[in-house]
């Protein structure tokens, strides 16, 4: 005997709702990421979020000890800064969440990131002295980066390094402020001077 349409719909029912079930159960476990990428993500995101400076750097085969002996020359600067070798795709995944979204062309490939949190006040010479020491390094590639909350290309952190530190600025603006005054006075001591002088010779 023939089964009709919805004798036969009713029937295969239980078997659709099963896969309906196992499609459902497999996108959700999707959307759970590995512990190392979800650790990955959260530090990432603390280096964004809680670095005031952040240097974006391309690496060629760098090895192991080569990375050792970059991190000792760091030390030189005597101030905090860290080199770290992230992952490109975990990375980048951080960034689109901060107001830094559009450093994410810079991430690709073998890349590492010079980090520092420092005032400028108090370590004046840290980033001048830690990129010097980077860049020296022929398989390292200054791309760019983000100071404050200023996004930076690869001419801009190399002018930002050059300048002299706060306390410096502030005395050459010091400087230039007090000129005219001290100008002015000499102008107005000359004639004094001059008659003195005159005075001088006639007695």
């Amino acid at each position: 005997m023939a089964m009709s349409r919805s004798h036969l719909a009713k029937s295969l029912q239980p078997l659709f709702n099963q896969r309906a079930s196992y499609a459902t159960v497999t996108k959700s476990n999707k959307k759970n990421h590995p512990p190392r990428r979800t650790y990955l993500h959260e530090k990432y995101a603390s280096l964004i979020k809680d670095n005031r400076a952040m240097f974006i750097f391309q690496h060629n085969n760098l090895t192991v000890g080569e990375f050792t002996q970059l991190r000792q020359e760091m030390t030189s600067a005597n101030g905090p800064a860290t080199l770290t070798v992230i992952r490109s795709g975990v990375f980048n995944s951080a960034l689109r969440e901060t107001e830094y979204a559009n450093l994410e062309p810079l991430v690709a490939g073998p890349t590492c990131v010079l980090t520092t949190n420092a005032a400028d006040a108090e370590y004046p010479d840290l980033l001048k002295t830690v990129t010097n020491v980077l860049t020296k390094n022929k398989k390292l590639l200054l791309l760019g980066g983000k100071l404050d909350k200023t996004l930076l290309t690869h001419d801009d952190v190399n002018k930002i390094v050059q300048l002299p530190g706060l306390d410096h600025l502030r005395a050459e603006l010091l400087g230039t402020l007090q000129a005219p005054a001290r100008k002015l006075l000499r102008t107005l001591e000359s004639p004094a001077q001059q008659v003195h002088s005159v005075l001088d010779r006639r007695i």
